[in-house]
């Protein structure tokens, strides 16, 4: 069997046409389940899921349309296909009373095989299709719950890494300098030393002797402010003349 069974549920109260039901639905390949009345085809409902339900509309306790009304009644079975059989004449009145119980067709006896078959045939397999639609979209559903767990969980670990990286580099500052405002003057004030070290290197700097050559000591001795030193004869000065 290439598909999965569905069931479809046969009533009627006459045995002789469930057996002619059988006999012409059993090439369909399903689940072929038999009620000779009302009370049986509720009792089979209520533990049972069915694809489509055939129902003889003249029945004795309950007939066809109150049965058909106390089915549409149930919340499982509000779309279930249920199709009437009626060995009378049935009247346009009766058509949309039927209609308006949940029937989604009509069948008239004497019964085609061959429009019994299709009219079943096609709902089962819509029957059949709902269903596995159903499943693919309650799968769809854990899926994209699971995911979204997933992201979740991946944000919230993302979240306290940061929180923890943060943690860890504020932590290495105050490490570094136990008082902001203490790092505040290393980084941006200098130190005493440092202005000391600074001072000295200015004070040798004007200690050291200039190496530039002034024209004459005159000009230097201004230049520091002492008095001028007389400037010793040259060597080359000519000898006297005789």
């Amino acid at each position: 069997m290439d598909h999965e069974q569905v069931n479809i549920l046969l009533v009627d109260d006459q045995p002789a046409k469930l057996l002619a039901y059988e006999v012409i639905l059993k090439e369909l390949g399903e689940n072929l389940v038999a009620a000779a009345s009302g009370r049986d085809a509720l009792e089979y409902l209520l533990k049972n899921e069915v694809a489509v339900i055939l129902l003889d509309v003249c029945m004795p306790e309950l007939d066809g349309f109150e049965l058909a009304a106390m089915i549409r009644e149930h919340p499982r079975f509000q779309k279930t296909a249920m199709i009437f059989i009626s060995a009378i004449q049935v009247s346009d009145i009766d058509r949309l009373r039927g209609y308006e119980m949940g029937a989604v067709d009509y069948v008239p006896v004497p019964v085609v095989p061959e429009v019994l078959r299709a009219k079943i045939r096609v709902f089962a397999e819509l029957y059949r299709k709902t269903r596995q639609l159903e499943r693919l979209n309650a799968e769809l559903e854990d899926r994209v719950r699971a995911r979204t767990a997933e992201l979740e969980n991946s944000t919230v670990q993302l979240v306290e890494s940061e929180r923890r990286r943060n943690i860890g580099f504020l932590a290495s500052i105050l490490s570094a300098s136990k008082s902001p405002r203490r790092m505040f003057r290393r980084c941006c004030i200098p130190t005493t030393s440092m202005r000391c070290a600074k001072s000295s290197r200015i004070s040798k700097r004007a200690r050291r002797p200039t190496r530039r050559s002034f024209g004459s000591s005159a000009p230097m001795a201004r230049f520091a402010g002492a008095p001028a030193r007389p400037r010793p004869p040259s060597k080359r000065m000519a000898a006297p003349s005789a």
